[in-house]
């Protein structure tokens, strides 16, 4: 995914990204570098793709939470993810 245009469906990160926004992602920023702590990522989780912030970083596994706590399904119930699962980084 060098780059690429998705629609947001659902409240996890909002008020940052709000629910219908769409959001450029892109591969490019992790060509040279690993996806840091707080960058807003998009990541795949079987046939579905998520947009979640880092929070933690531990052995190469990325801790991913949505923004809006209360309303978020993310590494609090999914566990970590794999870097082999993050798709690319929200560039706008």
């Amino acid at each position: 995914m060098l780059l690429s245009l998705l629609k947001i469906h659902g409240h996890s990160m909002q008020s940052t990204i709000v629910n219908g926004q769409k959001v450029l992602v892109s591969s490019i920023p992790f060509i040279f570098s690993n996806p840091k702590k707080n960058d807003i990522v998009a990541f795949r989780l079987g046939n579905e793709i998520f947009i979640k912030r880092i929070s933690k970083i531990e052995n190469n596994k990325y801790f991913l939470e949505g923004d809006n706590k209360n309303d978020s399904f993310d590494s609090r119930k999914l566990g970590t993810i794999e870097r082999k699962n993050i798709l690319g980084k929200v560039i706008f």
